[in-house]
């Protein structure tokens, strides 16, 4: 299809912005442009009508001088021009005769509009008849109305004109680009699902081994075996969920969200010993929220492999998980190496680093953030330089 965008997020947004502001500053133009013609199509219209008046005007006072000079009876006809209507009036703005039906109240206007009517007034002088008022009558300008429809029509053309373009010339330009993260997000999610397997057997053999026959040397380096497949897992797990949080629908159900975090916490525990970074852990038994199972995961994850990651060796990692009336409080607070305010206010970027000595992708509070807004819940960040991070989460 000409029209259907890529599957990509980003792009689509991109797309979008790029396409809305090309057709809102090109149509304000057209607009603009449109009724600046409009205007002075209007101002023509209107003195070609008033000359026209004007010399019918003239005739009809020429008529009545003509009468007033050589009147000899008490009746006389008054004059009429073909296509218009019009009155007198005396001193006193009294009518005195009319050939139209409507009544009207004589202003000091040159000329006034009243229902499909325009009226023009003009002075007699001296009071032929005893006239001091002429008044003309005359239908609205059709053509002008005409003139209008077909401009509306036009700048219509121009406007579908513009987006059609506008999405084609976007398409057409964005399209080696949407090509390339399209190749990338195949080959992230192949990379991804060749690598859980292997993870998965490595993490699952442990688990079954006899660590109790294994000297204390090997049984080191078993630990590390299981800190690496842990850590490969969990990237697994976070590039997994940005390839398929758009797609997959989220599956609530009322959790139990304090077991989920004990589970996640002893999951990071062998990652934590291995820094030595102990947990301190309040967490209120039986709290309940509904909410995807994967997601709330993915969320505990995050926060506690990001408060591990940052966390200075020998330190503490401070976990509290409460429900207060209505409402859950979960904060995690690490003693390490903060960040600064102007990092802040970048930190659900996506991608975004501050720290190049620290292994990661920049896609851990970008993951936060999309289940924070998706379950409305409300994050508070708190930091210090080399002082420590708090992220509190309330819903």
């Amino acid at each position: 299809m000409l029209f259907k965008l890529s599957q990509n997020k980003n792009i689509q947004k991109t797309i979008i912005n790029v396409v809305s502001i090309y057709l809102i500053t090109t149509i304000l133009l057209v607009l603009t442009l449109s009724y600046v013609y409009i205007v002075n199509q209007e101002k023509s219209i209107f003195l070609l009508e008033q000359e026209k008046i004007d010399i019918q005007a003239k005739y009809i006072i020429d008529q009545l001088e003509i009468l007033d000079d050589n009147i000899v009876e008490e009746v006389a006809f008054y004059p009429r021009v073909e296509g218009i209507e019009s009155a007198i009036y005396d001193v006193d703005k009294n009518l005195i005769f009319s050939t139209f039906d409507e009544k009207i109240i004589l202003f000091d206007a040159k000329r006034f509009i009243k229902d499909d009517f325009i009226y023009y007034v003009y002075n007699i002088e001296p009071y032929y008849l005893g006239a001091a008022y002429l008044v003309i009558q005359k239908k609205k300008v059709l053509e002008f109305n005409s003139t209008l429809k077909k401009i509306a029509a036009i700048v219509m053309l121009i406007i579908l004109f513009l987006v059609f373009t506008s999405f084609l010339l976007v398409k057409i330009l964005i399209k080696p680009l949407s090509d390339n993260v399209n190749l990338l997000d195949k080959f992230i999610k192949d990379t991804t699902h060749e690598l859980i397997t292997p993870t998965s057997t490595i993490l699952n053999n442990i688990e079954v081994l006899d660590l109790s026959t294994i000297d204390e040397k090997n049984l080191k380096k078993i630990n590390r075996i299981k800190i690496g497949a842990t850590t490969i897992s969990n990237i697994y797990k976070d590039l997994s969920f940005l390839l398929l949080n758009n797609r997959q629908k989220s599956e609530n159900k009322n959790l139990n969200i304090s077991n989920i975090l004990n589970n996640r916490i002893e999951y990071f525990k062998i990652l934590a010993d291995n820094r030595k970074i102990n947990f301190s852990v309040q967490i209120q038994d039986n709290v309940y929220s509904m909410i995807d199972m994967h997601r709330a995961e993915r969320l505990f994850d995050n926060l506690i492999s990001n408060a591990i990651k940052f966390s200075n060796k020998n330190s503490t990692i401070h976990i509290y998980l409460a429900q207060n009336v209505n409402q859950i409080v979960l904060s995690i607070e690490d003693e390490g190496i903060g960040m600064e305010n102007s990092e802040l206010n970048e930190v659900f970027t996506r991608y975004k680093r501050f720290n190049e000595n620290i292994s990661g992708f920049g896609i851990g509070y970008d993951i936060i953030n999309s289940i924070v807004r998706e379950y409305d819940m409300d994050i508070k960040i708190i930091s210090h330089k080399n002082r420590g991070t708090k992220v509190i989460l309330k819903w």
